[in-house]
């Protein structure tokens, strides 16, 4: 069994995931439980997950339940469309259901060798007849020769295609930086 955990000390947010994987890195299934929060006022989500992969392509289920919230379960599915040593290319697609609402969507992400990457996605929740389209990407800046130090800069941007804020984006940006001890 694996665990994982995380949290951020100003915000409250936490999260931890125990699971379990029988397999390989190229043929393998995993399953487990898990328990998130935004803040360390805010109610916690939890539950269970699934997944199964092979050879860059999987299928995975996880089912969350937030107190006084509700449920929602989400089925996602992941191709790798290109894979060499110097990238990777995916075609990803997911539909979660909650009680109040449904959301789905799709899209493309690239990494490279050299540490940078780039993700084009658009999202429908139809009730809302609210359709984004997302794009996003990271280039690694520095990297020094042992691997300790990481520099990148980030941008992203939105853009409402329909919906309550249709004709509005949003844009940001930054520099991330990393240093293993």
């Amino acid at each position: 069994m694996e665990c994982q955990t995380s949290g951020d000390p100003k915000t409250g947010a936490a999260s931890v995931r125990c699971g379990i994987m029988t397999g390989d890195e190229q043929v393998n299934a995993r399953a487990g439980v898990f328990a998130t929060t935004n803040s360390s006022a805010g109610p916690v989500t939890k539950g269970v997950y699934g997944a199964v992969n092979a050879n860059g392509h999987g299928l995975s289920v996880q089912h969350g339940h937030t107190q006084g919230f509700g449920s929602s379960t989400t089925v996602a599915a992941q191709a790798n469309l290109l894979q060499n040593n110097q990238a990777a290319l995916n075609a990803t697609g997911y539909h979660t259901h909650s009680r109040t609402h449904d959301q789905f969507g799709g899209g493309l992400n690239m990494q490279t060798a050299g540490g940078h990457s780039a993700a084009l996605g658009v999202n429908h929740v139809p009730q809302l007849n609210m359709t984004t389209m997302n794009a996003s990407g990271r280039a690694n800046l520095i990297t020094s020769p042992s691997g300790n130090f990481n520099l990148d800069a980030t941008a992203n941007a939105t853009r409402h295609l329909s919906g309550p804020f249709r004709g509005k984006s949003d844009f940001g940006g930054g520099l991330n930086m990393k240093y293993n001890f």
